[in-house]
């Protein structure tokens, strides 16, 4: 059955991923290397364009400003170099290249000598002849500063990506669980790191829940119990100081006979043996919130077959129906099934009047006893409270030899022990109108 749940888990969660978008999907990693990469190449081209840019910029400066002194037909404003060149068949020739070595001015024809004048003289001063002057330390500022601009980008990309969803529903988390909120739900936003972090975050969160949900039943629990203690202690208390008021009273002036002192001795007594057996339930009681069931293998036919002899045994064979079906090895604490059975057989041979059903059974995990007597069944009211400590149908009882062997805590006793094994314990009547009582145990 375990096996057939993690399945079911582990397919579920497989098709969560499916259908589980990529971005979600990808690990921190891997997301950094993708936004690192995206980052690196887009700077690399956005420095490559401003390079582009800037050298645009630089000959358009250059055509406009200093283009124009450059002289066009003016003989001596160039000179000449004489260039040997070697042709293929080994003759030599010359060629002669010229080139200005002077600026002249179009409109006055002044000469400027271009060893002692740069070109950027002919730019007027401020943000054109700077940029045409450094433009290379220009073109290096903005490429560093577009890539600490990339690498920011990249920063926040990859934070805003994988890091602020999580990092905010943890933190939002932490603070509800600080404030003993635990009345929430962690969503998973991602299937990476942080997401499975957030999972058991989750985990914890609903470990928490059970427990502190389980404390808190646990100490309702034992405050009904203890209500439930001091209310039934009252009427045995009460009978005994009602009898010693009336023996001090009547003893020494003569008014009660010896064999009026008797009977109200034997009574006050029967009132100390209830008191007596009230205290020894309720360290039963508290010894069962320690019982830690030990699961060992049972085989189902052999432990019906243990079953069956022991409801010959309590109620006789006459009286019993006994059916079981199941087969296999199971994984039970058998002192504790019989310690329940033994409490279900006790209760329906008090009340049976000549039958009593037994079902022993197996399903999806579980191992089940059902006891149906066909006595008068359960009333209206012990439906709803018949598993509560000290409570009793038959309150005409009290104070009675009969009542006192009865105190109300045997279907209680079996609850806890029921749920102690993972299971739970079930009242109803039968439809013939008996009382039918199902102990479940998980196997």
């Amino acid at each position: 059955m375990e096996k057939v749940e993690k399945g079911k888990k582990t397919k579920r969660t497989r098709d969560r991923k499916k259908n589980t978008p990529w971005y979600r999907r990808i690990s921190i990693k891997g997301a950094l290397v993708c936004t690192t990469l995206c980052s690196i190449v887009l700077g690399f081209f956005t420095c490559m364009a401003e390079v582009y840019t800037l050298s645009t910029v630089h000959n358009d400066i250059y055509e406009t400003y200093v283009q124009p002194y450059l002289p066009e037909e003016y003989a001596d404003g160039y000179y000449s170099i004489k260039i040997e060149s070697i042709s293929p068949d080994g003759t030599t020739r010359d060629m002669v290249q010229r080139s200005p070595n002077a600026y002249v001015d179009p409109e006055t024809g002044e000469l400027y000598p271009m060893e002692q004048t740069p070109s950027y003289t002919f730019i007027l001063a401020g943000f054109f002849r700077f940029l045409y002057q450094s433009s290379d330390l220009v073109a290096i500022i903005l490429c560093f500063l577009t890539a600490i601009l990339f690498f920011v980008l990249d920063a926040a990309w990859f934070y805003r990506w994988k890091i602020r969803k999580p990092l905010g529903v943890l933190n939002l988390a932490s603070q509800k669980i600080s404030e003993n909120d635990l009345d929430f739900t962690i969503p998973q936003p991602s299937t990476d790191e942080l997401g499975k972090l957030c999972g058991s975050f989750e985990k914890m969160r609903l470990s928490l829940e059970e427990n502190n949900k389980a404390m808190w039943n646990a100490m309702e629990e034992r405050r009904r119990l203890n209500a439930a203690f001091a209310h039934d202690l009252r009427t045995p208390l009460t009978v005994l100081q009602g009898y010693s008021d009336y023996l001090l009273d009547g003893l020494p002036s003569g008014d009660i006979t010896a064999e009026k002192a008797e009977e109200t001795v034997e009574t006050m007594k029967r009132s100390l043996i209830r008191l007596q057996r009230y205290v020894e339930g309720m360290n039963s009681l508290q010894k069962m919130e320690d019982v830690a069931p030990i699961r060992k293998k049972a085989n189902f036919c052999s432990l019906a077959s243990q079953l069956r002899e022991t409801a010959s045994i309590l109620c006789g064979p006459d009286n019993l129906v006994f059916s079981a079906d199941g087969k296999g090895s199971l994984q039970l604490d058998t002192e504790l099934i019989f310690q329940v059975f033994e409490n279900l057989m006790s209760n329906a041979c008090r009340y049976a009047q000549k039958r009593i059903q037994v079902c022993v059974g197996q399903r999806e995990g579980f191992f089940q006893l059902s006891v149906t007597d066909d006595g008068p069944g359960f009333p209206q009211e012990a439906l709803k409270r018949a598993v509560e400590p000290y409570y009793r149908a038959d309150k005409k009882l009290d104070g009675t030899p009969q009542g006192s062997q009865h105190f109300g805590l045997g279907l209680y006793i079996c609850r806890i022990l029921c749920e102690k094994h993972g299971g739970w314990l079930s009242v109803k009547n039968s439809e013939e109108g008996g009382a039918s009582v199902t102990a479940v145990f998980r196997t």
